[in-house]
């Protein structure tokens, strides 16, 4: 594996980066405050952990990072990546900290079959979760799940880049394409019968 590569981020994600940060030290007080509950914080989409700012320059914290700072902190963490170099920096910001569990894989796959069933409701157990995808990949199925698990706080960043993308294309074969990972990521039908031919 080699060095993971650092996302450049403009204001907006610094903006987005900020507002989760703020929720989440608000929600492990207050959590942390519940006597029998444990709470976790996910994220479907890690990274490295963190960013550089296309405006100072500078590194920015990513929110993995800033969901390790929290205090009081969160009981566990379960970090998810497609890329296993991200995992591997992930691993390297984490340290020796037993309770950052880390998959490597297709989040929509590992949330279902693997972190979701440890954060259910019965076993008061409650989880702070981010689906901030790259790109057209989250499946509704997640969503769907994590909405109907009344143990999860989500926090949902629709790809609007790769949606306008999507919807613009002049390619019929791609335009099929994009409108299925819309369908996807949406979870119902867009496309008219008989719209594409």
């Amino acid at each position: 594996m080699g060095a993971p590569r650092i996302d450049e981020i403009g204001r907006w994600s610094e903006v987005k980066l900020d507002i989760i940060k703020r929720y989440a030290v608000a929600y492990s007080q207050i959590l942390s405050n519940q006597k029998g509950l444990s709470h976790a914080y996910i994220d479907a989409f890690a990274g490295t952990g963190y960013h550089l700012s296309k405006t100072t320059g500078e590194m920015v914290p990513g929110s993995p990072l800033n969901a390790l700072l929290v205090q009081p902190p969160f009981r566990d963490f379960h970090l998810v990546d497609l890329d296993g170099d991200k995992i591997e920096g992930l691993r390297n910001l984490a340290g020796n900290r037993s309770n950052v569990h880390f998959y490597h894989g297709d989040c929509n796959r590992v949330l279902l079959d693997e972190v979701f069933p440890k954060v259910r409701f019965p076993d008061f157990r409650r989880g702070l979760c981010l689906l901030d995808p790259y790109k057209l990949t989250l499946d509704w199925k997640v969503i769907q799940e994590a909405g109907s698990m009344q143990s999860l706080d989500i926090f949902i960043n629709f790809p609007i880049h790769d949606i306008n993308r999507a919807v613009a294309s002049r390619s019929v074969g791609r335009l099929r394409a994009k409108y299925w990972s819309l369908n996807s990521i949406l979870g119902r039908r867009i496309v008219e019968r008989g719209c594409l031919r």
